[in-house]
């Protein structure tokens, strides 16, 4: 029989330490498009909370407040846009970024 001292027992290492994780690869290009002859400009979702994203990507509004600066924001959900050409801009922005599609999405835990 071992005598413990009162002393806890040491903890095994974390599996995953995310204070001290350090990105492998950064994607920093810029996602530029044009739209009624103005270059728009959206930030990366590697750079948005998560949960951000998960509520972006299934609400239109919420995804260019997210992603546009706030003065460009407004600006830009002011202008009219087919759902052809946001779908088509939505999913060049998501491939751009490697973000999950729909389907991959629904792998990620809630």
């Amino acid at each position: 029989m071992s005598e413990n001292n009162g002393a806890k027992p040491a903890e095994a290492p974390a599996a995953l330490d995310l204070d001290t994780l350090e990105r492998e690869s950064n994607n920093t290009r810029e996602f530029t498009f044009i739209h009624e002859g103005r270059r728009w400009t959206l930030s990366s979702p590697m750079e948005i909370d998560w949960q951000d994203v998960v509520v972006a990507m299934n609400d239109p509004f919420s995804f260019f407040r997210r992603t546009l600066p706030a003065e460009d924001a407004d600006a830009f959900l002011k202008t009219k846009l087919p759902v052809w050409k946001m779908r088509a801009l939505v999913e060049r922005y998501m491939a751009h970024y490697g973000v999950p599609n729909e389907g991959e999405l629904g792998a990620l835990p809630r």
